[in-house]
């Protein structure tokens, strides 16, 4: 066998293993870079998705609402309550009429949000000014649109507006201006409010100089002029042209007369502690002791239950001695306490004290011993010189009042009491005895004991020697007098100028700045309230006293009050009122005061037109405190009104419904409404005064109506048919879902509506297939999987959809469709067809 030379490697040719090693860890981290680089490519592209799919979501929501009437774009009543915290500043969106729309596309769920609101523009600056959803329609609406999303842990969105304007709108093209003042001396009055009552969204506050400036619509306007501390002032109506600038149209104000109005307010809502006597030998003998409890409260409580006690009674004695009794054991003579009646638990059913024969309610039973001692036939469980605690519980534990003393002699303490103990030098003696005030620093056997600040040494007198009898049930009713001060309670009137104010630590109030004129005075504290009716004066500087009030009645509501008068500042009596739900009447003065739930109400005056010879007008976002008055007082100025009605038909026998129906007065819109499904409209409520109006129908496209306005003139009080409306080539909708295997098709369906046949492919909707007699309509379904189109109603339609798939490259399509029978529409009517794949 032959072989080669051998030959020799170069030196520097080749690889140490060192070498290899460090190139491979080169190469690892290398690769290991590109696979960490490659998921935030991943990411990335996987967010342009999301922020893609949401802006042609939102940007689909936005035309289908361009699309619509202007009158059936729905404002936004009702917003989430709380906004959707998950943003900053958190999301506020409609939740009525128009709602939320959840949505799957491309494997991302999303939440598609609007708010409709109306606007206007101020000619001054341009800028745009939000409205109520209630006030007068301005021809101008925003739309909001929000696409929200959750993406790599958090909340993300899209975020579009668009403005949506009446083709009838019409701008600001006159002002009023002018200047308020104090009638007595002179000065400028600033944050007064001028508001043209015709159109009460048009006003303004004066500035620091007392002068104000707002634009308006050409019209006749009644201006009126408010200030908390002062009476309303009115200018008579005037016409008020296109491009005028009517200025000096100035107020003096004057300033109400006040005076003063006091009270003292006390809650009898619990039990109390009434006397504690110690030790006392009777004539015979007998050691007697015994707790007398009284009942304040306009309800007869129930001592005992076959199950148990209801009240539980307790006695702590000084620490350490053993003499505490945790619930006294009771033979009951009488199982509750009737109201205003005292109750009296002793330890000897009957007795003669303080020259009184006495029969106990109730007796302690011989197994209270022990801890009790025996003191003959007797037990003894209030312990004499010594500190003591009685304290009455209810059922479940919760305490309803305590005494304590303590015994200063010795520097010994009680276990418990209220406020602070009641201080005496040796504890309870012999004979002692501990009464409560009937009033502050006062007591009386002749009436109900209930004085209770809770503060024993502040509530209670101590006799060495027992000087006030003992009362039982048997003595009857005894009325009470005062009870536990309302501390802190509110106390308001309903005359607009006076301020709320707070009872101080005796439940006594001193209310100032009454207007002159009798009003209701509401007090309230702790869930309890009073209302004092016919309180005040009609003289400056009046003073009246309402003595002691009691707070019976359970309160969870604010109060807002106020003054209803017409366009000359006359108070109108008998006018409906409406505070977030609860209803009430003006007095003879145009005066009212109603209880409102606590939080944000709507007020209205003349509440669903009770009274047709006026307008109904309101005032939203009011703030209602529990237990408080509304400040300042909610005013308004009636105008005059009636009600407009008519009928929508297509053909005189059949009815239209929805069709939105405008009232119209020199140039302006004062109110609309909607046919319903009697095809019958009544336009009537805030903003419909008397004066001449047209009334006009406003239609879909390709609708006519005839006539297509009606001009009438409404008197106060009146209701006017103005006529009917019939409306030729009226729409109306098919809509439906598609989906396939039960799940949204988001990817887009094609669907056809005809008077005729399609046999094949979707034809194409050019000028010559619309200049024929057969109708076609198409649309293709968004991606909720959702469709709706607009067809003339008063047809039969046949209805076809196209679905295409994909496999690979290839697409497949295949067709639904309603033809047998075919879908009837009526106008104004909807009808659903759903397409299932």
């Amino acid at each position: 066998m032959r072989t080669g030379p051998k030959k020799n490697i170069p030196a520097g040719g080749g690889f140490t293993l060192l070498e290899l090693l460090l190139a491979s860890a080169i190469m690892s981290i290398g690769i290991l870079g590109m696979v960490a680089s490659f998921r935030y490519f991943n990411v990335g592209i996987q967010s342009a998705k999301g922020r893609s799919l949401a802006n042609n979501l939102a940007q689909e929501k936005i035309e289908y609402l361009k699309n619509r009437s202007y009158y059936r774009v729905l404002v936004t009543t009702a917003t989430a309550s709380p906004p959707d915290d998950n943003f900053s500043p958190p999301m506020n969106y409609d939740v009525s009429p128009n709602g939320e729309e959840s949505l799957v596309v491309g494997g991302i769920n999303f939440k598609r949000r609007v708010m409709i609101r109306k606007v206007s523009e101020d000619p001054s600056t341009g800028n745009l000014e939000y409205r109520n959803w209630n006030d007068p329609d301005t021809g101008l609406k925003e739309i909001a649109v929000f696409v929200a999303w959750f993406e790599g842990g958090n909340w993300k969105k899209a975020e579009l507006r668009n403005l949506l304007e009446n083709p009838d709108r019409i701008n600001l093209s006159a002002s009023f201006s002018g200047n308020v003042k104090d009638l007595t001396s002179s000065a400028n009055i600033s944050s007064a409010v001028v508001r043209a009552q015709e159109n009460p969204s048009r006003y303004d506050y004066t500035d620091g100089d007392g002068n104000y400036y707002f634009d308006i619509e050409p019209g006749t306007y009644t201006l009126m002029a408010s200030m908390e501390g002062y009476f309303i002032k009115t200018r008579p109506a005037e016409v008020i042209a296109e491009g005028d600038a009517l200025s000096g149209r100035d107020f003096l104000l004057a300033r109400m007369s006040s005076g003063t109005i006091t009270g003292t307010a006390y809650l009898r809502d619990h039990l109390v502690v009434y006397m504690v006597t110690g030790s006392s030998v009777m004539a015979n003998g007998d050691d007697i002791e015994f707790i007398s409890l009284y009942n304040p409260t306009t309800s007869a409580i129930d001592v005992a239950a076959a199950a148990g006690n209801n009240l539980k009674l307790s006695y702590s004695g000084e620490t350490g001695l053993g003499h505490d009794v945790s619930e006294f054991a009771l033979n009951y003579i009488s199982t509750y306490v009737p109201a205003g009646h005292y109750y009296l638990i002793a330890s000897s059913g009957s007795f003669i004290f303080k020259g009184y024969s006495v029969t106990a309610d109730a007796v302690y039973s011989t197994s209270n011993s022990p801890p009790c001692a025996m003191s003959g036939p007797l037990l003894n469980c209030i312990r004499t010189n010594e500190a003591g605690s009685v304290r009455v519980r209810n059922s479940s534990g919760d305490i309803i009042d305590t005494l304590g003393w303590n015994r200063s002699a010795a520097g010994k303490l009680p276990s418990y009491y209220e406020g602070s103990y009641k201080s005496v030098t040796n504890g309870i003696e012999p004979g002692g005895q501990f009464f409560r005030y009937t009033t502050k620093s006062s007591g009386s056997e002749g009436s109900g004991s209930c004085y209770d600040t809770d503060v024993n040494n502040a509530n209670f007198f101590y006799f060495t020697n027992a000087i006030f009898r003992v009362l039982s049930l048997s003595d009857g009713y005894k009325a009470p007098v005062t009870g536990t001060p309302a501390a802190g309670g509110l106390a308001f009137a309903d005359d607009g100028l006076s301020s709320t104010v707070s009872a101080d630590a005796d439940g006594y109030f001193n209310l100032k700045s009454v207007a002159t004129g009798y009003w209701t005075v509401h007090v309230s504290s702790s869930g309890y309230m009073l209302s004092v009716s016919s309180a005040g004066g009609t003289s400056n500087g009046f003073v009246h006293s309402l003595g002691n009030l009691v707070l019976s009645s359970s309160s969870i509501y604010g109060y807002v009050s106020g003054l209803v008068t017409d366009v000359n500042g006359i108070p109108l009596p008998g006018v409906k009122m409406y505070a977030g739900g609860a209803i009430g009447y003006t007095g003879s003065d145009g005066r009212y005061s109603v209880t409102s739930p606590e939080g944000e109400n709507n007020v209205a005056a003349n509440y669903q037109t009770y009274d047709p010879d006026y307008i109904e007008y309101s005032e939203t976002g009011v703030m209602v405190t529990a237990g408080e008055m509304v400040s300042p007082a909610v005013d308004f100025t009636l105008t005059q009104g009636g009600r407009l009605a008519g009928w929508v038909t297509t053909n005189g026998v059949d009815p239209l419904p929805n069709v939105p129906v405008i009232a119209v007065k020199g140039g302006i819109e004062h109110g609309n409404t909607v046919s319903g499904s009697d095809g019958t409209f009544l336009i009537w409520g805030s903003g419909i005064s008397v004066g001449t109006y047209d009334v006009v129908p406003r239609l879909e496209a390709g609708e006519a109506a005839t006539p297509s306005t009606y001009t009438v003139t409404l008197n106060a009080g009146e209701t006017i048919f103005v006529g009917t409306f019939t409306v030729t080539g009226a729409m109306g909708y098919i809509s439906g879902s598609v989906t396939a295997n039960g799940a949204p098709i988001t990817t887009g369906v094609l669907v056809y509506a005809t008077t005729g046949t399609i046999t094949g492919a979707p034809p194409v909707l050019n000028s010559a297939l619309r200049s024929g007699v057969v109708a076609y309509y198409a649309v293709s379904s968004d991606a909720a999987g959702h469709y709706e189109l607009a067809v003339r109603g008063g047809y039969d339609y046949n209805l076809y959809a196209w679905y295409t798939t994909w496999n690979g490259q290839t697409p497949a399509t295949t067709r639904k469709d309603y033809s047998s029978p075919p879908v009837t529409v009526v106008p104004g009517d909807a009808v659903t067809r759903d397409f299932a794949w």
